[in-house]
């Protein structure tokens, strides 16, 4: 009995792992453009939202599985882009950012079963989640472009600030009754 159950969770698992990786190649190639030239995306709302719903290594993999996806030649990067260009180009950093926020929100998010779960999640979504997304972004760009700190991140990371703090609080609110559903299945 024990066997079957072991190998239903793994199923289920690996399922989960497979749809979030689905869905970061189909939502973060999106870009909505603004009247300010900024393009909005769904990638830092749905990075977030992977790491809340799943373990520490699964959000890895989904997140691994898109980056490599998307080095491979499948245009799953912003704007529909593809290629090792993209990661060592002025904005791969973020891509990489992707990776580790992927992780660490996941591995710092605490148990769906105790109190004050959404105000946690959007705590580590905001405190963690955005620096090791945007962190690797600026230095990226730093490194290809040769700009300092300061101007690299005004133009790459400041004017996203507001509705990436938005974004983390719709993740959070959506990773909670995904969280409670899939308690359920398992």
């Amino acid at each position: 009995m024990t066997s079957k159950l072991n190998i239903r969770r793994a199923t289920i698992s690996m399922c989960e792992v497979a749809v979030c990786a689905a869905l970061l190649c189909v939502l973060l190639p999106l870009s909505v453009p603004t009247p300010l030239n900024i393009g909005f995306t769904l990638q830092v709302l749905m990075v977030l939202l992977t790491a809340l719903v799943l373990r520490p290594w699964q959000a890895l993999a989904a997140q691994t599985i898109y980056t490599l996806l998307g080095i491979a030649g499948l245009p799953v990067f912003a704007g529909y882009q593809s290629g090792f260009g993209v990661i060592t180009g002025p904005t791969g950093g973020f891509i990489l950012g992707f990776l580790l926020a992927s992780f660490c929100v996941s591995l710092l998010k605490g148990s769906i079963d105790s109190k004050g779960a959404i105000v946690r999640y959007i705590a580590v979504a905001i405190v963690i989640g955005i620096p090791c997304i945007y962190l690797p972004g600026v230095l990226g760009f730093m490194l290809v472009t040769g700009r300092d700190f300061g101007t690299a991140f005004l133009l790459v990371a400041a004017t996203f600030i507001p509705i990436d703090l938005l974004k983390c609080v719709i993740a959070a609110l959506l990773a909670v009754p995904v969280n409670k559903a899939l308690q359920r299945v398992q």
